[in-house]
């Protein structure tokens, strides 16, 4: 899909009122190469759509086409919401076995007065996939609904209820272990299979009594299955059905599943016992455990996911409103100096004409390197990490030597433990917040830049004795091309640390400062779970 121009952007003459990320993206149309953007856009694993407050469609990914099976000719025509539910609907596609539905597996439907879904609920497509889908309304009227594809998920969740069932039926249909017990003596009566599952040999375990068979139970399962024994005995309870683990005679645990039931009399010989059976649901439980572990894993990939998309989205509206509000001074300067180039008198001035288009070249520079460094941050944010033991010190060591040169800082690297990362990533980092470190000590008389670690937080840092900061403004450090001082070292973009600090959520960790104006800084770093060996 292409990004509309200024022009014929659906925004028109309104696009001063939207907000700041909608509005820079209309004008970034006119002065970026074309598709950049909706290239970074096409980029996200997560269909994204986006309409305003009358359902009319403002802009879609590639994803979103894909996911829902819309030919892009259609979409491209800006239809209204209400127009491709209407496409999908004459398509067959909410047809059965198509559906929405809530956290609970029940069906959704949109609400009668607004005609509008839940912020959070799940559907099937055509292809069989199912699709998780959220819904952000903004201030502003706009609304954002992104798509993730959780097939997977579902199809685990499917598998494992089989698996359960299956295992069920399986139980059900072995021979159970039975146990009667009676009240006044405390004497249990068990059978063979009750023996065997727990590696004895009937006679090893007569006579049997109730005190022995509590020692076998795991003294976390005690309280638990006692509170739920003196329910069954005080007739609070009905019938008796407990999941605990006991000892079996080599020494591991059994999870097992007991059921009892009173028995309705007396014995001949006046005694009132309790019958029940036992099953080892040791192979049900590792289901269950397997089928936990596999569901959080799969939150926690969903959760990373949407926080990559959030992410994303900041970030684009912060490339986009920096490079807008940027560009602007350079395109205005070169207009302006262009212009005068044009008039009789300046054409008569080889010198002056000489320093205006010195002048231009140097604006034109200027946002050319914006736009590189704008696709750099993309570039990070889109790239594969490929983790290998590594060790800080090692790369700061040589991001150190490529800076020495020309340089009389006075570099310190200690000695780090290896870590599990992205050599690349890691590598960027060092040597985003090193050249920060060495720009900002240029005018110390006795520059000195550090590389550390703090073991007991496995935490990272570099030092510097430079200019330092307020740290009022920290929260703007990180931010793509923002600058913390009015003279930036080199002519700096404010790029630097927005990567670093981006390649730093990329290894799973996060990027923080401390300083104050005159003392020099330290910048922070940590690194994610996955690093630790």
């Amino acid at each position: 899909m292409e990004i509309p121009s200024v022009s014929a952007h659906p925004f028109g003459h309104e696009a001063a009122v939207l907000p700041t990320h909608i509005r820079a993206v209309s004008l970034l149309s006119s002065v970026l190469t074309p598709g950049v953007l909706q290239e970074a856009i096409d980029s996200l694993a997560q269909g994204v759509v986006c309409f305003d407050s009358d359902h009319q469609l403002i802009c879609f990914n590639r994803r979103y086409a894909e996911m829902l099976e819309l030919p892009a000719e259609f979409l491209q025509r800006q239809p209204s919401k209400h127009e491709i539910v209407a496409f999908q609907r004459q398509r067959g596609d909410f047809d059965p076995p198509g559906r929405f539905f809530d956290t609970g597996g029940q069906t959704v439907h949109p609400d009668p007065v607004t005609d509008e879904m839940p912020e959070h609920y799940w559907r099937t497509v055509r292809s069989g996939k199912t699709l998780e889908v959220t819904v952000s309304r903004l201030s502003s009227g706009l609304y954002v609904r992104t798509f993730s594809d959780v097939s997977a998920y579902f199809q685990a969740q499917r598998e494992a209820q089989k698996n359960a069932s299956r295992l069920e039926r399986i139980l059900d249909a072995t021979n159970p272990g039975t146990w009667e017990a009676h009240i006044s003596t405390g004497r249990v009566e068990i059978n063979d299979a009750w023996a065997r599952m727990f590696g004895y040999q009937l006679n090893e375990l007569q006579p049997m009594s109730r005190e022995q068979w509590r020692t076998m139970i795991h003294p976390e399962d005690m309280v638990h299955t006692q509170v739920a024994s003196l329910a069954f005995l005080t007739g609070t309870s009905k019938q008796f059905d407990s999941r605990f683990r006991m000892r079996h005679k080599a020494g591991h645990w059994v999870w097992i599943r007991c059921t009892g039931k009173n028995y309705d009399g007396v014995l001949e010989d006046g005694s009132i016992v309790i019958s029940g059976t036992l099953f080892d649901i040791s192979e049900k439980v590792a289901a269950q455990q397997q089928l936990t572990s596999l569901t959080d894993q799969l939150k926690e990939e969903v959760d990373v996911q949407h926080g990559q998309l959030d992410r994303a989205v900041r970030d684009m509206a912060h490339i986009s409103a920096g490079l807008a509000h940027d560009l602007r001074t350079p395109l205005r300067s070169i207009n302006g100096f262009a212009s005068i180039l044009g008039e009789e008198v300046t054409a008569a001035n080889p010198e002056l004409v000489s320093t205006y288009a010195q002048k231009i070249a140097e604006l034109s520079g200027r946002m050319g390197r914006m736009i590189s460094a704008m696709l750099e941050l993309l570039q990070v944010l889109q790239r594969p990490t490929s983790l290998k033991p590594i060790s800080v010190s090692v790369l700061a060591k040589e991001k150190m030597e490529g800076l020495r040169a020309g340089s009389n800082v006075d570099f310190e690297c200690a000695e780090t433990p290896l870590v599990n990362a992205d050599p690349d990533l890691l590598g960027r980092v060092l040597e985003e917040l090193l050249r920060n470190a060495v720009a900002y000590t240029k005018e110390s008389s006795s520059p000195r830049v550090e590389v550390g670690y703090v073991l007991e937080d496995r935490v990272y840092f570099v030092r510097d004795n430079g200019v330092g900061f307020d740290m009022a403004k920290a929260d703007q450090l990180f931010k793509p091309f923002t600058r913390l001082h009015q003279v930036e070292p080199s002519d700096g973009l404010g790029m630097g640390l927005a990567i670093a600090s981006r390649c730093v959520e990329r290894l799973g960790g996060r990027l923080w400062a401390s300083s104050s104006p005159g003392t020099g800084s330290t910048f922070f770093f940590s690194l994610g779970k996955d690093s630790d060996f």
